[in-house]
């Protein structure tokens, strides 16, 4: 099963995550045959890295979660956990085959609805798929988060590939979920695939 990791880097710590990097790098690697996406969540100008995102495939979230404490960002004091999702694709693409132009900015939207937002989110059903099939934004992935038992919808996380951040914005801003009012808490962040997973480099 897949799960949407998010982790957040502590203030002021560039000195501190350089020292790390490399060690950093190393742990990622071992993890190369079940990562589907990972890198950087970075401020919207790309000069400051926040913290990290990774959609990965483990066996159930103790795994996942041992994986984010065995972070050597986190051993070393750079970073804190954030969140783990149980995540279940629409369509399943990866660092090595998704859709993206030489160029483009990416960003990530982590959205988690409304407490009982069930019936909410199926009466927007139609308009999303029109919506999704009529914008000119590539998706590089997007999919549902969901409970553990994979039973229920609970958000959505995309990741888009685009040619600037007013594009990624406006197409966020048009979403009919996100319009609709769907949403309790939403994340949207500028994020660059990680040097280890960057089939361009």
């Amino acid at each position: 099963m897949y799960f949407a990791i998010k982790i957040y880097d502590k203030p002021d710590i560039s000195a501190l995550r350089d020292k790390i990097r490399q060690s950093h790098l190393d742990y990622l690697k071992k993890f190369e045959e079940q990562t589907l996406f990972a890198g950087p969540m970075i401020t919207d100008d790309g000069e400051l890295e926040l913290g990290s995102h990774r959609l990965l495939d483990f066996p159930d979230r103790a795994s996942a979660e041992a994986h984010v404490a065995a972070e050597p960002y986190i051993q070393g004091g750079a970073q804190i956990p954030g969140s783990v999702d149980r995540w279940e694709p629409h369509e399943l693409t990866t660092w090595r085959d998704c859709p993206r132009t030489r160029g483009n900015i990416h960003f990530l939207i982590h959205a988690e609805d409304k407490p009982d937002g069930g019936e909410l989110r199926a009466s927007l059903q139609d308009a999303q798929e029109r919506y999704y099939a009529a914008t000119p934004v590539t998706y590089m992935t997007r999919g549902s988060l969901c409970s553990d038992d994979g039973k229920r919808v609970r958000g959505d996380l995309l990741m888009i590939d685009v040619p600037d951040i007013e594009t990624a914005h406006r197409f966020w801003e048009a979403d009919p979920r996100n319009a609709g009012g769907l949403y309790a808490n939403v994340e949207v962040f500028r994020w660059r695939f990680g040097r280890v997973f960057d089939r361009f480099l």
